[in-house]
């Protein structure tokens, strides 16, 4: 549980890191340090005792929080595989200013609002920055030490999200079912056996499937099911792909076996729910609202422009349109940042938590939504209880209808026509100039993705292709070519040493903010100091917010960034 605590004034919360070192064998806890303890374990099996709790079984990625003043004791299974891991040492701090005296800053020790196990299984992110860590210690730079601690914050926050899941999902049923059931969150498209998720819950296949019905009312195979099938719902209104390839990508052997269990649970096959969700998409307009509401927008009502409009990751259409939302869009701290002249004092709404009760508040006229996962689960009837929503179902692959049907909805279609020739003009003045500087030089964009590492973008359906590729025709390097003959997604992940076979004039190089270390270690190789462009300096350096939109605003200053880098490195 969350510490309760009675404060003045805003506080702020963080968490320090104070110390790192390797778990080898039998181990108990260091007393050198006296704070939180992570612990994680790499390999080997054994036992875990704390405090007054019986013994826990630890193996390969399990992974425990203990809060200060706690005593353990690790102990192995077997003497020929002895256990291996971290033992993570930190502190936490809450900030307090005091209104009652002004200037006043209070510092008070925080705890962290979880303890015991997150999880059992390989947990790759966790494993992954906690090697990180390890490497980076005793570095006496301040920046690195700064960069050493941001890191440590983005594993706290990643181990955090799983405590949170284990306490919201299923917070009064045995700690080992839940384990099992995170794992098939996590792993649903993988397949899966009734005796790998005993395994994952250290009970026998029999016991485990009686204890699971005990605990929950259905059989563990059932609750994969119905994981899939969530999954599988959101893909089926939102992507183009033909159900035999979400049946794979979510699990299912058949697409038969796949369209068998979605009637079962849904009570419609897959063909029909899309359909219902295709004749929704109005549904995602002001008739299906209007059943919803007893009353609906008063701007709706009087049949005149809607002025309090919702855009959430389409406040850059909003904004060259001459109108300012009500909120702005952000995701666990990421936002559009280049808008932040245009919506100074606009409210943030982080869309992986939306709160509803804030937009309820705010008495929006209308609420557009640029993707349909934004109103997954249910979101859609909340949304629309507020005010008339609409879902845009590929924002992105056209941004000139997107920005139209905008325009249409909040009666701008002549402002939204000028905005649409003037971009037009600045791209052909760019394209010209740029096949000035650079002839036919091949350019590609690397990112490196928060998720999935480094990748490849260019598709048409991606946010930088269109621009690159047909406003500024500019040429793409073979590599990419050839993907785009035959393309496997929007986003390429492509190896470290298959960088060499891009072959790219220039490089245009995204970092976003959780891949920052990755990036410099890449940086340092071979793999990429040998590459032409970067030999050439020949690599140009943007940010997420621009070049991972797909505003007119957001073009624009992509086209701008473009020039100013390439026009830098001609002087």
């Amino acid at each position: 549980m969350m510490n309760s605590y009675t404060s003045h004034g805003p506080s702020s919360l963080t968490f320090v890191l104070l110390h790192i070192r390797q778990l080898y064998g039998q181990e108990g806890n260091t007393p050198r340090f006296d704070g939180h303890r992570l612990i994680y374990i790499t390999s080997g099996q054994g036992w875990l005792q704390w405090k007054d709790k019986p013994s826990c079984p630890v193996r390969s990625g399990s992974c425990f929080l203990l809060s200060p003043e706690t005593a353990y004791y690790l102990s192995m299974e077997e003497e020929e595989a002895p256990l291996q891991g971290y033992e993570l040492v930190f502190d936490g701090i809450r900030i307090i200013e005091a209104y009652h005296a002004k200037g006043q800053i209070r510092r008070v020790p925080a705890r962290f609002p979880y303890e015991g196990e997150i999880c059992w299984y390989e947990q790759p992110q966790i494993g992954q920055m906690i090697d990180q860590l390890y490497a980076r210690r005793g570095q006496s730079d301040e920046r690195q030490e700064f960069q050493r601690q941001r890191l440590f914050m983005d594993l706290l926050d990643h181990v955090w999200e799983q405590a949170d899941w284990l306490e919201t999902s299923a917070p009064d049923i045995n700690p080992a079912i839940q384990r099992s059931i995170l794992y098939m969150e996590q792993q649903y498209d993988q397949e899966l056996t009734r005796e790998q998720l005993a395994q994952i819950a250290d009970m026998s296949p029999g016991y485990y499937s009686s204890l699971f019905r005990k605990e929950t009312g259905t059989s563990p195979m059932d609750r994969l099911a119905e994981i899939r099938i969530k999954h599988a719902k959101q893909m089926l209104v939102s992507s183009d792909k033909p159900i035999r390839e979400i049946a794979q990508s979510v699990g299912f052997s058949t697409p038969y076996y796949f369209s068998s269990r979605f009637k079962q649970v849904v009570g419609l096959p897959p063909t029909a729910y899309v359909q219902r969700n295709q004749e929704r998409s109005i549904a995602s307009s002001l008739l299906y609202t209007t059943h919803l509401r007893a009353s609906i927008s008063p701007a709706a009502a009087e049949n005149r422009p809607p002025e309090r409009i919702v855009g959430l990751f389409l406040e850059d259409y909003l904004t060259v349109l001459g109108i300012q939302p009500i909120v702005q869009y952000s995701r666990s701290g990421y936002y559009q940042r280049y808008l932040s002249s245009a919506l100074d004092g606009v409210q943030k709404l982080d869309v992986s938590r939306i709160d509803f009760g804030l937009l309820r508040s705010l008495r929006p006229d209308l609420i557009l939504l640029a993707f349909p996962d934004f109103a997954a689960d249910a979101r859609y009837e909340q949304f629309a209880e507020i005010a008339p929503t609409y879902i845009f179902q590929q924002a992105g692959l056209d941004w000139r209808s997107t920005l139209m049907s905008i325009a249409d909805l909040v009666h701008q279609e002549e402002r939204a026509q000028q905005v649409v020739q003037r971009y037009d003009e600045q791209a052909l003045r760019a394209r010209q100039e740029l096949a000035d500087m650079i002839g036919d030089e091949s350019v590609a964009l690397l990112r490196f993705h928060f998720r999935e590492g480094l990748c490849l973008y260019g598709g048409p359906e991606s946010y930088t292709g269109s621009v690159l590729y047909e406003d500024l025709g500019l040429n793409m390097p073979p590599l990419l070519q050839e993907w785009s003959r035959h393309p496997a997604g929007v986003v390429i992940p492509i190896r470290p040493e298959s960088l060499s076979q891009l072959e790219a004039d220039h490089l245009l190089v995204i970092v976003d903010d959780a891949q920052t270390e990755q990036a410099q270690l890449l940086f340092q190789s071979p793999y990429w100091t040998e590459l032409g462009a970067v030999r050439k300096n020949q690599v140009y350096m943007g940010t997420t917010d621009i070049w991972m939109t797909f505003g007119v605003l957001g073009h624009e200053r992509k086209i701008q960034q473009l020039l100013d880098s390439i026009r830098s490195r001609r002087k």
